[in-house]
This record gives structure tokens, C-alpha cells and sequence, in this order.
């Protein structure tokens, strides 16, 4: 029986090329890149370079890019970061967000007393984001929007960048998971004036 695969956006295949390069680095360049040897000097040559294309074609400067294991240890440094070192009060989010989102904000309100508001979406999934802009205005506390860019199940498109101009308006703090996006359509984050987006390769 012939299987067809379609979660592809989550993760895929591997390109040949990628598993050729990955082998190569492996067996060649095994240095710890943190130490000051020459081997180690060497395998730190590939991440920075790494951290310079990526930044290149993400538009944002290679001190931007910090490098996780995965999507989900992303979205889980963002959201406890700015709560536990930006003094984020409250996160605006919704019920439709990634696990991994959903059960850091859970997190935060119930360890660390930050006020969460769900984001309500229409029938069809979609965010009014004037009603954003309300509940932005409702309060001054310190706040985190962390909004999926593409839904993963549903496939909604979140409007990033009118949502990172309402958040910068009222002084939010915006993160968005763009892992199902990245490499699929143009984020030119010179342009959104987001303050964090995770990614996947």
C-alpha cells in the first residue's frame, strides 16, 4: 500500500545533500566549539557561518539567531524568558496555539501569577484583531502576544505584520511560532517589527 505523507511542514524527509553535509560535518568536524583548540575554532567557523546565512535570509542581524535543539524548546525559552527576565505580566495567546505554547503560558499563570487572556477566534479559526487591540488597551501591565503565524492543524495565516504594528502601538512584546512557515513564505523581519520569532529547519 502506497502511504502519502502530509506532514510535511512538522517535519520531513531529508534531502540528500543535508544528510551528506550533516556526515561530513560530523566525522570531520567533531570539536567542541567552545574551546580555544584549533579543532574546536573550527567547528565554531561553521556555526557562526551557519548563524550568518540564516540571518541573511531571515533579514535580521547573526546576534538575532540563537540556535535550540527544536520548535517547541523555542517557544518554551521565549515565553519563560520574558516572564522570568523581561517582567512580562501578562500573555494575550489562544487556544488554538502549538502544545508547547499553550502549556508554557499554563505554566507561567500557575507558577510564576501571570494573568493569561485567550485570544477568541471566529468559526473559522480566525483572529479579530481588533478585539486584540482592545484587550492590549484594557491594561498596562507588561504583556507577551504569542501568536502561531500558520496554525498547524487548520492551516490559518495570521496577518504578522499588522499584529506586530498593534502590538509595538500599545507596547507588547510579540512573539510568533513561524515554524510552519519559515522556508515557505518570505518573513522579511527587517520589515515586522516582531520581538520574537522560532523557527525550524
Amino acid at each position: 500500500m502506497n502511504k502519502i505523507y502530509l506532514d510535511n511542514a512538522a517535519t520531513t524527509p531529508l534531502n540528500e545533500q543535508v544528510i551528506d553535509e550533516m556526515l561530513s560535518v560530523m566525522r570531520n568536524h567533531y570539536g567542541n566549539p567552545s574551546s580555544t583548540h584549533s579543532i574546536g575554532q573550527e567547528a565554531k567557523t561553521l556555526i557562526e557561518n551557519v548563524r550568518r546565512k540564516i540571518a541573511e535570509y531571515l533579514r535580521v542581524t547573526p546576534g538575532e539567531i540563537i540556535f535550540t535543539s527544536c520548535g517547541t524548546e523555542s517557544n518554551n525559552l521565549i515565553i519563560k524568558s520574558c516572564v522570568e527576565h523581561l517582567g512580562v505580566k501578562r500573555i494575550i495567546s489562544s487556544a488554538l496555539e502549538h502544545k508547547c505554547v499553550s502549556e508554557s503560558c499554563l505554566e507561567m499563570k500557575n507558577h510564576k501569577g501571570v494573568e493569561l487572556v485567550y485570544l477568541r477566534p471566529d468559526r473559522n479559526g480566525n483572529f479579530d484583531l481588533a478585539e486584540l487591540e482592545k484587550i492590549l488597551k484594557s491594561s498596562d501591565k507588561k504583556t507577551l502576544v504569542s501568536l502561531m503565524h500558520a496554525n498547524n492543524e487548520i492551516g490559518n495565516l495570521l496577518d504578522i505584520e499588522k499584529t506586530a504594528e498593534i502590538c509595538k502601538q500599545n507596547h507588547a512584546l510579540f512573539h510568533s511560532d513561524t515554524v510552519q512557515t519559515v522556508g515557505h513564505l518570505d518573513l522579511d523581519f527587517s520589515k515586522i517589527p516582531i520581538d520574537f520569532a522560532s523557527c525550524s529547519a
